[in-house]
């Protein structure tokens, strides 16, 4: 079987009466996500479907970036790399293998190419295909956790299980890359030959290191998007009545979360999740020590925002009053003549712009207070400040 994901058609504001009657608007209004997509599996590709889509062109440009990196592929490959840890959120050390730049440069290259050439229109230049599936929202351009949290919000779920995969991107070997590219559109039709094959193959193996993905580089999120695609559509799909009960899948990276609006056997549900995985090779473990369920009436945290028990998402009480904390202090030293480096200025204002991203009326309304009490426009008094900087 073949897997295509393509991008949903955006859904346009329908006129109402009132509207026709008293005057429409001046343009019509796109409603919903314009990055969601709709993935199919088929046997094979039609011909008609397959029109304006050329496979040369493609292995052309594998050919040509091939020659154009050959000289990296004479050096030993973890001379390429800058290796160090960074701490994580709830302890031990992520390790990181940063690319240098001439590789940097090459592997970001490959994923442009990737996401955009790779996916030019075909079949009369009506359809555009995507290269991840719409339950995918890691690394993505216009989509954020607070999109993901969106589509357990619209079921309003209140029982969640959240999984997580151990060392994601350290057990995506390349072979199990190649075998998920051959049947992901379009890169099957470029497999179909030999010589496209051993194309793809001499340029993904490009951003590989010791035979898995290097946490680090461009190219590795880019590529476990689209290797996931069959899975996440797998998934996506038996999610949508598994024994009689709906149920929401999003994933991001390599966090999942599963919700429903009735309670559910998180056991059966990681099981399932296993045999997916198995049926299709797979390298990937659940790390079952950070499974986690409970409802929302509980600390629900999703991907670093919480979805309440009013069915509300939020950054949380306790992240809002140390915000809050901030400004007001920032507010005081600026009253005394205290002035703040540039790291804590663009901490503050990065937090701002998150919380705001998230619950925007609310942020907007704490900033408007300490504006008022300390008799200052804090936010343009922040700017200044970076101005300065």
């Amino acid at each position: 079987m073949y897997y295509i994901a393509v991008k949903a058609p955006p859904r346009y504001h329908q006129m109402t009466l009132e509207e026709l009657l008293y005057g429409a608007k001046q343009a019509p209004v796109i409603t919903g996500n314009v990055s969601n997509t709709r993935t199919y599996e088929v046997p094979e590709f039609s011909q008609r479907f397959l029109t304006g889509f050329g496979t040369y062109p493609l292995i052309r440009r594998l050919e040509e970036f091939n020659r154009s990196t050959e000289e990296l592929r004479k050096v030993e490959r973890h001379s390429l790399y800058h290796s160090f840890f960074i701490p994580k959120r709830n302890g031990g050390k992520r390790h990181i293998d940063a690319p240098l730049p001439d590789l940097m440069e090459a592997l970001r290259r490959l994923k442009v190419m990737f996401e955009k050439d790779f996916y030019a229109p075909c079949a009369g230049n009506t359809i555009v295909p995507a290269w991840y599936h719409t339950s995918a929202f890691a690394y993505i351009p216009g989509r954020c956790p607070k999109d993901a949290a969106k589509r357990h919000q619209s079921n309003e779920s209140k029982w969640f299980g959240k999984l997580d995969f151990s060392n994601f991107f350290g057990t995506t070997t390349l072979d199990f890359t190649m075998h998920m590219l051959s049947m992901i559109f379009p890169f099957c039709e470029i497999c179909k030959t030999e010589h496209g094959r051993e194309e793809l193959y001499k340029a993904v193996e490009l951003g590989f290191l010791d035979g898995v993905l290097p946490q680090g580089t461009p190219l590795s999120p880019t590529l476990t998007n689209i290797i996931m695609l069959p899975i996440d559509f797998k998934l996506s799909n038996a999610f949508r009545n598994y024994k009689g009960q709906t149920f929401i899948y999003t994933r991001y990276a390599d966090d999942i979360t599963i919700s429903s609006r009735y309670t559910f056997s998180i056991r059966e549900i990681e099981d399932f999740v296993i045999k997916t995985l198995g049926d299709f090779g797979a390298p990937y473990r659940l790390n079952r020590e950070k499974t986690h369920y409970g409802s929302s009436a509980g600390s629900n945290w999703m991907l670093g925002v919480m979805l309440n028990k009013d069915n509300q998402i939020t950054v949380g009480y306790k992240k809002k009053q140390r915000f809050q904390a901030m400004l007001s202090s920032y507010a005081m030293d600026k009253i005394n003549g205290v002035r703040w480096d540039y790291e804590d200025l663009t901490h503050m204002e990065g937090l701002r712009s998150y919380y705001r991203s998230v619950e925007g009326e609310t942020i907007d309304r704490i900033v408007a207070h300490l504006s008022e009490k300390f008799h200052m426009d804090i936010i343009a008094s922040v700017k200044e400040d970076l101005k300065a900087v």
